[in-house]
């Protein structure tokens, strides 16, 4: 990540969907794996904000909520041996 990029940050009680959270006050991680779910406050401090890690590593052919669930078959590779 470059240096002049700004950290994204998110607060208790939004939904900013699946990815990894960072206490700006005490560094306690805080993972979310669902795209409704509710940031919480954090557990050690009580802080409200945190820095975000969002997930970055969803497939390209997965578009929706629903595509998760029903993940879109692979194409299997051809195996050479």
């Amino acid at each position: 990540m470059a240096e002049s990029e700004p950290k994204k940050t998110a607060k208790a009680g939004e939904k900013p969907g699946p990815g990894r959270f960072i206490c700006i006050d005490c560094g306690r991680e805080v993972r979310i794996d669902s795209t409704d779910a509710d940031l919480v406050k954090c557990p050690t401090c009580a802080c409200e904000m945190y820095n975000c890690f969002p997930m970055t590593h969803i497939r390209p052919d997965i578009k929706t909520p629903e595509d998760v669930l029903h993940p879109p078959e692979r194409k299997k590779k051809p195996e050479n041996h």
